[in-house]
C-alpha cells in the first residue's frame, strides 16, 4: 500500500479564514488611509503651538495661523519679518472650529466658529510666551484678547480638541474651567 500525502480539508478551511482575517485587517487599513489625519492634524496642531511659544519668548510679533486649503491643513508660525515654521497635513474629513474665551469645550458647544480657507485661526503670543489675542478672522469681536483659553475642535470631538491656556500652555482635550 502507498501512503498518500495531503492537506485535509479541515486545514484548508483553517488557512483559508487566517488568510481572510489578515487581509481583511490589512485593507480595512489601506483603504481608510484618511482613518489618522484627525489624529495628525491635532499632534501637529500641539507641536506648531509648542514652538510658536517658544519662538514667541523675546519677541512680541509671533502668531501662529490654523488654516484649511482643500483636503490639507496649513500650519504657520510668523513673525514680522516672515515665515518661521510651516507644516502641512493630510486633514480629509476633518472639520475645525475655534474659539477664544469659552472653556464649553466641543461636546458642548458644538461648531463654534468654523475654520476655513477664507476664515483661519489665529493666536498671537507676546513676548512672555503668553496668548495676546486670538480667534477665527471674520468672527465677531476679531481680535479678542484671551483671558481664560482659546481651543480648537477637530470633528467636534472632545478627544480630539487642542486647548491653550492663557498662558499659552497647549494640551490635548477639552479646556478645564
Amino acid at each position: 500500500m502507498k501512503s498518500q500525502t495531503g492537506y485535509t480539508i479541515i486545514e484548508l478551511v483553517i488557512v483559508i479564514v487566517l488568510v481572510g482575517i489578515i487581509s481583511a485587517v490589512g485593507f480595512s487599513r489601506i483603504l481608510r488611509s484618511d482613518t489618522y489625519n484627525a489624529i495628525i492634524a491635532r499632534d501637529q496642531i500641539v507641536s506648531l503651538a509648542r514652538s510658536a511659544q517658544q519662538r514667541a519668548i523675546g519677541r512680541s510679533d509671533v502668531a501662529m495661523t490654523i488654516q484649511p486649503d482643500g483636503d490639507d491643513l496649513e500650519i504657520r508660525i510668523q513673525d514680522g519679518g516672515g515665515t518661521l515654521q510651516t507644516a502641512v497635513v493630510s486633514s480629509i474629513s476633518a472639520v475645525l472650529s475655534g474659539d477664544v474665551n469659552e472653556q464649553d469645550g466641543c461636546s458642548v458647544t458644538p461648531g463654534a466658529d468654523t475654520i476655513t480657507n477664507a476664515a483661519p485661526f489665529v493666536l498671537s503670543f507676546d513676548e512672555l510666551g503668553d496668548l495676546l489675542a486670538g480667534g477665527v478672522t471674520g468672527a465677531a469681536g476679531f481680535p479678542e484678547a484671551v483671558s481664560t483659553a482659546a481651543h480648537v475642535c477637530i470633528n467636534n470631538d472632545p478627544a480630539m480638541s487642542v486647548c491653550w491656556s492663557a498662558s499659552g500652555y497647549v494640551y490635548v482635550g477639552d479646556c478645564i474651567e
